[in-house]
């Protein structure tokens, strides 16, 4: 019977060992650290429709309007005043965030003859020229929690 108990134990002890090396391996492999991005959306003229953030990664994919991700908020109950407040996580990485105030819904921007009928507005880059910003006024390299201020500008 004690060799029995000698085999049980060293069972025991190997299974344990196992168990802490697994533990350590696993968790010395570290998932993609993803950072929260607080938005502040100021300006905002009505509660009508909702709003439509675009995440872009570069100024190809801003100029091609194919954003990475799409967040689509309600601005019900979600504003106070003429602001409103939206929290959302990303990967580490560089990125621009363009706004669209979608007042019908139908996720795309309305123009009347030739100005924007809905308001938009970028990542901490207020645009005042006629023409479209570049990437690189409005995007920034998230490595931590970040906070931008979207000022809605309307035509």
């Amino acid at each position: 019977m004690g060799a029995k108990n000698v085999r049980m134990k060293l069972i025991q002890a190997i299974r344990f060992t196992i168990i802490i090396v697994v533990l350590i391996i696993t968790s010395s492999f570290r998932g993609e650290s993803y950072y929260t991005i607080q938005v502040k959306i100021t300006n905002i003229r009505n509660s009508k429709g909702r709003i439509q953030l675009q995440i872009y990664k570069d100024q190809e994919s801003f100029k091609k309007e194919e954003p990475a991700f799409t967040k689509l908020v309600t601005k019900e109950g979600n504003m106070s005043g003429t602001t409103m407040h939206y929290d959302f996580k990303l990967p580490a990485g560089t990125y621009g965030v363009a706004l669209l105030d979608d007042e019908n819904r139908n996720t795309k921007m309305d123009y009347g003859v030739v100005m924007p009928k809905e308001g938009f507005g970028f990542s901490d880059y207020y645009h005042t020229s006629w023409s479209r910003p570049t990437f690189s006024d409005f995007s920034f390299v998230l490595k931590g929690d970040k906070s931008i201020v979207m000022k809605i500008r309307y035509v």
